[in-house]
Order: structure tokens, then C-alpha cells, then sequence
């Protein structure tokens, strides 16, 4: 029984461990990424309230590390990079289109309406005092226009059509959008060394060459978790304990956080305080 009571908390510590030290990394294309713009069958959990947003358990868990400019910065750049992503196969797809003479003026309006949102996405202060609120509204302009690109596209060519289109189109890249990437990933690292200094401080470990190591790219973010998990297995009861409180405090911080901004704008709606953070 010990043996397992023990197991339990090893797998219990080092789940809270990864939410609290990787929650940005392992989804670099996936977190504020709104559909492609050519999928034929991703469904989109969406609820609307009476200001226009969705809220959904995905954005929820999005905005868990936008308490701070770091962790903001990184989610308007991981939805900068989606937008750059699918206005880009927008344009080859209006281009394919056009090239089999199908009338593409509405598709063109769309990406253009993209294009403005990529353009505020940018504009959009990290350190902001509404910048979760920008981000979720901005996700949410994306969305839509995205769902209308995708359906405008269903209207003109079949299912077969559109899946050879986006087949062309699956490895597409630019050099802005390469830069885009160079940036998140630097900032996602710097994230990354911030939690695990933080970790390391609540475990008590003084060696911080792993992170180095991680930092210069010189090992990958599984190395990091297995030494950590290593570490974890050499604690003692005690200490695993006394480690798995405080780094499940810092989780429960966060998720009241992100809870508490969602309930804000289904109540409130997009706020009007632009001023910045103190």
C-alpha cells in the first residue's frame, strides 16, 4: 500500500510539475490557433455570450499563463502565427482559384478582414491591462472569419477539390512566418527558464546546468522532464509532499485567474481600461 500510495504522488507531483513548468511549449501550434482555413471537418467548441466572445474550456486554459506580459506576449504570437499560417494558404488558395476561373471576390474580402485582425494582434500591448480580453476577442475575430473563409470555400468547389488544394498547400512557409516562429520560440524558452527557476527554488535544487543545457538548445524539453522525474523519484515522502503543495497552489492561482477573466467578460463584455499593468 505504501508503495502505491507513493506511486500515486510521483504521478500526481510530476503531472502538476508539467503543467506548471512546460504549459507553453508542447503546444506551440495548437494554442490560439484557430482552424485552418481549408479543414473540411474540425469541429470548433464555441459558446457565444451577448458581447460576441466564445468560451470555451481551450481559450480557459489559454489565458492560465496570461497573469503576467511574458506569458500574454506568447499567446498573441502564437495567434499571430495562425493568422500568418492561414492568410497565407488563403492567398495560394484565391490564386489556385483564379487559375480555374472561379470568381474568388468574396474569399478576397475575407482574407483582407484577416489581415486587419493580424495587423491588431500586433498592435496589441502585452502589458496591457485588457490584453486578455484583446486576445480573446481578437481569437475569437480570427474564428469566425476563418469558419467564413472555410464555408465561402465549401460553396464553390466540392469536398475533393478542396482537400487537393489544401494537400498543395500543407507545407507552406514564408520567410515572415519563419520569424514569427524564431520569435515564439525564444519567448516560449524564456518562459520556460522563468518556471523552471521557480520549480527548481521550490525543490531546493542549486544545479542549474539542465536548464542552461535547455536554454542553448543543447538538450530537448523530454531530457529536462525525465531529469525531473529522476529528481522527483529520489525525494523523500516528506519532501515529494511539501514540493506537490506548493507547485499545486501555483496551479490552482493560475486557473482562478483564467477563471475568474472569463467570468469577467461574460458578465462585462470586452473592457475599456487600456492603461498598463502595474
Amino acid at each position: 500500500m505504501k508503495k502505491i500510495t507513493n506511486l500515486l504522488l510521483v504521478l500526481m507531483l510530476m503531472g502538476s510539475i508539467a503543467s506548471l513548468a512546460f504549459a507553453v511549449e508542447a503546444d506551440d501550434d495548437n494554442q490560439g490557433n484557430p482552424a485552418d482555413e481549408n479543414e473540411t471537418n474540425e469541429p470548433v467548441n464555441e459558446t457565444n455570450s451577448s458581447y460576441g466572445h466564445h468560451f470555451d474550456n481551450e481559450t480557459e486554459r489559454e489565458i492560465e499563463i496570461m497573469n503576467n506580459s511574458l506569458g500574454t506576449r506568447i499567446r498573441l504570437l502564437q495567434l499571430e502565427k495562425a493568422l500568418l499560417t492561414n492568410i497565407l494558404k488563403g492567398v495560394m488558395t484565391v490564386q489556385v482559384l483564379k487559375g480555374l476561373n472561379v470568381t474568388t471576390t468574396k474569399l478576397e474580402a475575407i482574407l483582407t478582414n484577416l489581415s486587419d485582425v493580424l495587423d491588431a494582434v500586433r498592435a496589441a500591448d502585452p502589458a496591457a491591462n485588457d490584453s486578455v480580453q484583446v486576445f480573446v476577442h481578437l481569437k475569437n475575430e480570427s474564428r469566425n472569419l476563418t469558419k467564413q473563409f472555410r464555408d465561402s470555400l465549401r460553396l464553390l468547389l466540392d469536398n475533393e477539390t478542396i482537400a487537393s488544394i489544401k494537400e498543395q498547400l500543407r507545407n507552406i512557409t514564408s520567410d515572415e512566418l519563419q520569424n514569427c516562429s524564431m520569435r515564439l520560440r525564444h519567448w516560449m524558452r524564456q518562459f520556460n527558464q522563468n518556471q523552471l527557476y521557480r520549480l527548481y527554488g521550490i525543490i531546493g535544487e542549486t544545479n542549474t546546468s539542465l536548464i542552461n543545457d535547455y536554454i542553448n538548445g543543447n538538450i530537448s524539453l523530454d531530457l529536462v522532464k525525465l531529469q525531473l522525474h529522476k529528481m522527483v523519484n529520489q525525494m523523500t515522502k516528506e519532501k515529494r509532499h511539501m514540493v506537490f503543495s506548493e507547485v499545486k497552489e501555483e496551479n490552482i492561482k493560475k486557473k482562478i485567474h483564467a477563471h475568474t477573466e472569463m467570468e469577467n467578460m461574460q458578465h462585462h463584455g470586452k473592457g475599456n481600461d487600456h492603461g498598463n499593468r502595474p
